[in-house]
C-alpha cells in the first residue's frame, strides 16, 4: 500500500482584520488595560514584552525587521517582531432554505476551519508606544512554520495591508527559521 504525501495549497485568507479578531477574541473577554497602561493592542510600556506576554498561547515569532530608513527627522526606530498563531473560523454555508430570520436552512454540514494569522508588534513614534496588529492571514497550511514561510514570502514579494512590498527593502528583515 504505498501513501502519498498530501501537499497543501496555501491561499491568502480574505481578510487579516477578521483573522485577527477571531485570533485575539480571548482579551476582549478580560479586564481592560487602565488608559495609562494602553489597551488591548497598545503599550505606553519602553518594550515589547507586555503585548507578547498577552499574545495567544500557540504563537511563535518567525521573523524580525530593523528598518534603516527614517520617515522623519528624529524618528525613534525600533525592530518590528512578526508573529503566526492560528485562529478557528466557520465558514459561510449556503443557505438551502429561508422562511425567515429564524427559520433558516443550510446546505451540507457545519464545520469550524483553522487558518493562520501574521501579525506584527512595532513601535508606534508618533504616539510612543508599541502597537501590535494584523500583517496577513492564509488558509490550508500544515503548521505556524509552514504559514509562517508562505506569508512572509508573501508580503516581501506582494506587499500586505500592512505594508507595500518595498517596505521591508529598507532595512534589515531575519526571517526565523
Amino acid at each position: 500500500m504505498c501513501l502519498a504525501k498530501e501537499i497543501s495549497q496555501i491561499t491568502r485568507f480574505y481578510d487579516s482584520v477578521d483573522g485577527f479578531i477571531n485570533a485575539f477574541g480571548f482579551l476582549y473577554g478580560q479586564k481592560r488595560p487602565n488608559e495609562k497602561e494602553g489597551d488591548y493592542h497598545m503599550s505606553f510600556s519602553n518594550d515589547h514584552f507586555k503585548l507578547e506576554n498577552s499574545n495567544p498561547t500557540d504563537t511563535i515569532k518567525v521573523a524580525t525587521f530593523l528598518r534603516n530608513k527614517q520617515y522623519k527627522p528624529n524618528e525613534n526606530i525600533k525592530k518590528e517582531l512578526y508573529y503566526v498563531c492560528e485562529f478557528k473560523w466557520q465558514p459561510y454555508k449556503k443557505i438551502k432554505e429561508y422562511k425567515n430570520s429564524e427559520d433558516i436552512t443550510y446546505e451540507g454540514p457545519e464545520t469550524i476551519e483553522t487558518s493562520h494569522l501574521l501579525f506584527w508588534i512595532y513601535w508606534d513614534d508618533d504616539f510612543s508606544c508599541w502597537q501590535r496588529g494584523p500583517a496577513f492571514a492564509c488558509r490550508n497550511a500544515s503548521s505556524h512554520q509552514e504559514a509562517g514561510n508562505w506569508m512572509m514570502n508573501e508580503i516581501t514579494s506582494e506587499g500586505s495591508e500592512a505594508h507595500d512590498s518595498d517596505y521591508f527593502k529598507n532595512g534589515i528583515l531575519e526571517v526565523i527559521k
